[in-house]
């Protein structure tokens, strides 16, 4: 074994015993955009620094990025809000894809199911288009942050597309999640009329479960074409 095995082992020693101490002393129940506003505020100006590093560190390792995503539009201006969403989105992804490609790549590709091994070629044939619709569709999902870090995707592919295709629901999620938050504090949930409600929403789960899978099946196709 040489120092490189070892090195890879002392990382994976050490992110797995930072993800347990974050889950035994139930630290990540205790964020919340309140708390997170706290915190930035009193950094001065190193709250922005503050706030990518949070961000980038703890979206991988299972804090909800909503907590981060509402939390900037309370503490700066809209379009320094943004911009620091999404610096620390693609911070995130960042984290993960170098996390697994030092530490778990070679584990991983050796065990790579042929199916998997297909999209995995397709990653490193067209990645830019691959990655972009993976983070548009599922934007910093855990499970595709790793997978995207242990697949065969070059760096500069997966940036771009990382950096591209997180901006849209970062925008939408930074402009329209407080006003959001706001009205619904101003109009309790109880007080909404759920008999006219319902059909709405049903409505809507189906027209998106629909437009849902038409997408996904497309992207498959165009993946393994």
């Amino acid at each position: 074994m040489d120092r490189r095995d070892l090195l890879k082992i002392a990382l994976a020693a050490a992110l797995a015993g930072f993800v347990a101490w974050i889950y035994a002393s139930g630290a990540y129940q205790r964020l919340d955009p309140a708390t997170m506003r706290v915190w930035f505020r009193d950094a001065g100006p190193w709250g922005g620094a503050l706030f990518i590093a949070a961000y980038s560190l703890l979206q991988p390792l299972g804090v909800n990025g909503l907590v981060f995503l509402l939390s900037a539009p309370l503490v700066w201006a809209p379009t320094e809000a943004f911009l620091l969403n999404w610096a620390g989105t693609v911070g995130t992804g960042l984290f993960s894809f170098f996390g697994a490609r030092f530490v778990a790549r070679d584990w991983i590709q050796r065990r790579l199911p042929k199916r998997i091994r297909r999209f995995d070629d397709r990653l490193y044939t067209r990645g830019f288009r691959t990655v972009f619709l993976l983070r548009v569709i599922f934007y910093t999902a855990p499970t595709v942050q790793w997978a995207l870090g242990a697949s065969r995707v070059s760096f500069l592919p997966f940036l771009a597309g990382t950096v591209l295709g997180v901006a849209p629901f970062t925008l939408l999620a930074t402009f329209l999640g407080v006003r959001a938050a706001a009205w619904i504090e101003a109009h309790p949930v109880a007080t909404w009329p759920w008999d006219r409600i319902w059909p709405v929403i049903i409505l809507a789960a189906v027209v998106i479960a629909a437009i849902g899978v038409v997408v996904v099946r497309k992207w498959r196709a165009s993946t393994l074409d």
